[in-house]
């Protein structure tokens, strides 16, 4: 469940800053051991470096985002999808629509092969279909089925739902502070190269 977690955090986190190329990324014992230390300094009231402190900020935000947004304390739909098909079907921009496979790494911030897997995964669960295109037999174009579209309203419906009751517990003065921080945030963001 924490790789689960972590990976589609690094989803979201891509959505948010539009930067990255995330699927299944897993979080090194590594970076949890930095991190648990980071955190026992500053309970101790110890020094920590200017990045450390900002890193455990972002992290501490999105944890808490992510958590109050998508899981409620629950597995993401109850469902088995990993992160990758998550990630997937949100590159189809149009439900209804076929798209060719580099189209949907540009719409993931994935490459072709990368893409091609994850939607070898979707065909296989009977989530997305390759169809040859009409005007151009040589043109393989992936489209979702019922089922794919069924998922991802689904699951957009239970990413509004968490961000509606996330939302529920502010006031309108605080919920227009988080927003305008939070467009502040994405236009700062957007300079970084």
């Amino acid at each position: 469940m924490t790789t689960c977690r972590c990976a589609l955090k690094n989803i979201i986190i891509d959505k948010l800053i539009g930067i990255g190329q995330y699927s299944d990324i897993v979080i090194s014992e590594t970076e949890i051991e930095e991190e648990k230390t980071v955190h026992q300094l500053k309970r101790n009231g110890e020094k920590t470096s200017d990045l450390s402190e900002q890193m455990l900020i972002i992290k501490d935000f999105i944890d808490e985002f992510y958590n109050k947004t998508v899981f409620h304390g629950e597995k993401v739909l109850n469902s088995d999808l990993t992160p990758s098909q998550i990630k997937s079907l949100f590159a189809f921009e149009k439900d209804d629509n076929a798209y060719p496979i580099g189209e949907l790494g540009k719409n993931a911030r994935v490459k072709s092969s990368t893409m091609t897997d994850m939607i070898d995964r979707l065909e296989k669960d009977g989530i997305a279909e390759r169809i040859r295109d009409d005007g151009d037999r040589r043109v393989v174009k992936v489209r979702l089925t019922d089922k794919g579209k069924k998922i991802k309203r689904q699951f957009s419906l239970k990413m509004r739902q968490g961000i509606e009751e996330a939302f529920a517990h502010l006031s309108e003065v605080e919920k227009k502070m988080l927003i305008d921080h939070l467009k502040g945030a994405y236009q700062i963001l957007k300079r970084i190269e």
